[in-house]
């Protein structure tokens, strides 16, 4: 109830990544209509609006259970998300990769989406594109919210980066939780409503999914340039599909009805989340509902993100 076949790990990135400037204007929200609710789009970015979700059965798709479990109720706030992937002319612009870098084998190019990035990797790039743009940055490590300040990127788990707070009022770049990163997937508060909210972003049936996603059948064993399927009801591009996309929240294999909600997410747990599938993944992984855990500190050629904004 709503209101208002796997490939081994490609590689892990050994070197640290270093960070510079540059900038981007920002332009006001502009309406437009779409999706069946009427969404806000700036620079890419789609404005979501907020509800209630009432987990339940609805959301599960086979063996998986989504994060909205029978009797968890959650609320999302109103939010800004990008309709693509961060690629790799926008992730460039602030950081440089470590020994690994997107090649021509798997995917290169300003288009395709970043990839042997980690999850240390998108903390620093949110916060230094936010303050290149002069907005708040999100993430506060050891008590600054300069990346400058926050030392090598780690390339093991570091207990100094894993306590990272965000700060979900600031106007900054930052991961999705988990919730609002499922709550786009399957088109927002309209999506969700839906007696059978659809399986994959965008398509509830395996047929068709060649239309909306890269991934084992379609993808030739490489990643894609953005933008080039059909988007979700929600204009939302490669939810599913193509790179698997980091969320902030710790992963936990015990969500229920009394699991915390805290910003919203889950604030303990083991690796952080990532959602979506990937170009090597068969149709089952790229389900809406798929929970996967992944260590902070590794990266792979089949793993990117996308970032949102706080819409307060």
């Amino acid at each position: 109830m709503v209101s208002g076949g796997v490939l081994v790990a490609c590689a892990l990135s050994l070197l640290l990544v270093s960070c510079g400037g540059g900038s981007d204007d920002y332009e006001a929200p502009v309406a437009e209509s779409g999706g069946g609710e009427v969404a806000v789009t700036t620079e890419g970015f789609i404005m979501v609006s907020g509800g209630t979700v009432t987990g339940g059965d609805k959301f599960s798709n086979n063996s998986w259970s989504s994060a909205f479990v029978n009797g968890r109720n959650v609320t999302i706030a109103a939010f800004y998300i990008c309709d693509h992937e961060v690629t790799q002319a926008e992730y460039e612009q602030y950081c440089t990769y470590g020994i690994w870098q997107p090649d021509s084998f798997y995917g290169a190019g300003d288009n395709y989406p970043a990839y042997y990035v980690s999850w240390y990797d998108a903390l620093v790039y949110c916060n230094k594109r936010s303050m290149a743009e002069g907005l708040n940055p999100c993430y506060t490590i050891n008590g600054s919210t300069n990346p400058s300040a926050w030392g090598n990127v780690p390339t093991v788990g570091d207990s100094t980066w894993d306590a990272v707070t965000c700060n979900f009022s600031a106007n900054g770049y930052r991961l999705p939780t988990e919730v609002e990163w499922e709550y786009a997937a399957l088109g927002g508060a309209a999506g969700c409503a839906v007696a059978n909210p659809t399986v994959y972003a965008g398509t509830d049936d395996i047929a068709s999914l060649g239309s909306y996603a890269w991934y084992e059948d379609n993808s030739d064993t490489k990643i894609h340039e953005v933008k080039k399927k059909n988007p979700n009801g929600l204009d939302l591009y490669d939810m599913s599909g193509n790179v698997w996309e980091l969320c902030w929240d710790w992963n936990t294999n015990t969500l229920n009805a009394s699991t915390p909600v805290s910003g919203p997410s889950v604030s303990s747990g083991s690796g952080r989340v990532r959602r979506g599938g990937g170009f090597y993944s068969d149709a089952e992984f790229c389900s809406v509902a798929l929970r996967h855990a992944y260590d902070p500190q590794h990266c792979e050629c089949s793993i990117g993100f996308r970032v949102v904004r706080s819409a307060q």
